[in-house]
């Protein structure tokens, strides 16, 4: 039997098989008794039963005794956890805890999940004691000092993440690439993952998003220009932000500034007055979804054909991108008198245009990016961001690129 306190390495067998965890719906669990039995998997699953006192465990998972005294409880009532008192004389009273018979079975039922390196990281610090013990850019105390005197909680402190934020943040890591950003992810299958409701999900992810954990999230949209019809929420998450613990910045962070007019005026601009008119009739939602599908065909091109970009025009490069732009974008159905579709020579018109806009936002960007000291950055994971605006006329974006290899995808 493990006991808390003796010499066995519990991070040489952390096990992978709670990853599965992020992913399933655990009826009936809150958000904090996912988070406690994903943690409790992680720590000991093949431990067989370990002995210690509630208070230990808390310590050992980095979660609240408060939360993990009611965790437990649920747990074991389900049949995930099974508990046991044990007879130890005076002090403190103590059990040994397991995964059930039914808990192992189901995570060792199957295929391992498997993502990128910085976000099965990210996944750990935050299901461990790591983020609450590091005390990185949150006045946290050094582990094993004590304070000889009671001091008022700092902003920092009072800033972290609950228990729920961080069951949420670790989901969101589980559909995130290596630069953290979660696109195709529906509202309802994130709420199955977490275990909240609408307005509980709602509000926590605005929490993240205040805090910074979150950098921008683009809503998505319901509207036929799209294929499929509707397009999901993307989040793009900070890598760097110190509660997520990681040894090392995971991506570096350009900040560009776009002067002068609004967006929709600078894809507007330089289009032909037909299909001018169709881009400044789509609706506003829609309208920040298609911004971002053109960052993401200049991110594709800035991370695939850096060398290629050199030349303005590059029937090849000219051909890719509009074969993407087909593959996400459809011709409105309607009647084009009226405004509510368009006919198939216009929208060929336009599909050259939303190709035009990316070659040219990723030759621009480039163009930027070679004139600093660093020079350029050839075959690297290059994302572009948008960030919340500074104001009425200036659109600021961010520009992420993987600093390193180690943090690449292995494979989904």
């Amino acid at each position: 039997m493990f006991r808390i306190g003796c010499h066995h390495d519990t991070k040489s067998v952390l096990s992978m098989s709670f990853l599965r965890l992020l992913r399933v719906a655990c009826e009936r669990l809150s958000p904090e008794e996912r988070l406690v039995l994903a943690s409790f998997a992680m720590h000991f699953e093949g431990c067989g039963p370990v002995q210690m006192t509630q208070r230990e465990l808390s310590g050992r998972l980095g979660i609240s005794m408060r939360v993990v005294a009611r965790a437990v409880s649920r747990l074991s009532a389900e049949a995930h956890l099974v508990v046991d008192k044990v007879s130890v004389g005076r002090g403190r009273p103590s059990s040994t805890y397991e995964l059930s018979a039914m808990m192992q079975a189901r995570l060792n039922d199957g295929r391992g999940e498997s993502y990128p390196l910085v976000c099965e990281q990210a996944i750990k610090n935050l299901l461990s004691a790591k983020n609450e013990q590091s005390g990185k850019g949150y006045g946290g105390t050094a582990p094993g000092k004590s304070v000889g005197f009671k001091k008022p909680p700092s902003r920092s402190d009072i800033d972290q993440p609950s228990a729920s934020a961080r069951w949420l943040l670790a989901v969101l890591f589980s559909y995130s690439d290596e630069l953290g950003v979660v696109r195709g992810t529906t509202t309802s299958e994130l709420r199955r993952a977490t275990g909240m409701g609408r307005v509980k999900l709602k509000s926590q992810l605005q929490g993240l998003v205040d805090r910074g954990v979150i950098r921008n999230c683009i809503p998505g949209a319901s509207n036929t220009l799209f294929v499929g019809t509707k397009v999901s929420t993307t989040y793009f998450l900070n890598l760097n932000h110190p509660f997520l613990g990681l040894d090392r910045d995971a991506s570096a962070i350009l900040a560009l500034k776009e002067g002068g007019c609004d967006r929709r005026d600078l894809v507007c601009v330089t289009a032909p007055p037909i299909v001018e008119r169709f881009l400044r009739g789509i609706e506003g939602q829609a309208f920040e979804v298609f911004c971002l599908r053109v960052d993401e065909y200049a991110s594709f091109l800035l991370t695939n054909h850096w060398a290629e970009l050199s030349n303005p025009r590059c029937p090849e490069l000219t051909k890719l991108v509009e074969g993407m732009v087909s593959a996400d974008f459809q011709r409105p159905d309607g009647n084009a008198a009226d405004g509510a579709g368009v006919d198939e020579a216009t929208w060929a018109m336009v599909v050259e245009h939303i190709g035009w806009l990316a070659l040219y936002r990723a030759g621009w960007i480039r163009e930027l990016v070679i004139r600093m000291p660093s020079g350029g950055v050839d075959k690297t994971r290059i994302q572009i961001s948008p960030a919340p605006k500074m104001d009425d006329e200036i659109q600021v974006t961010v520009l992420l690129t993987r600093i390193s290899h180690e943090a690449g995808r292995r494979g989904r």
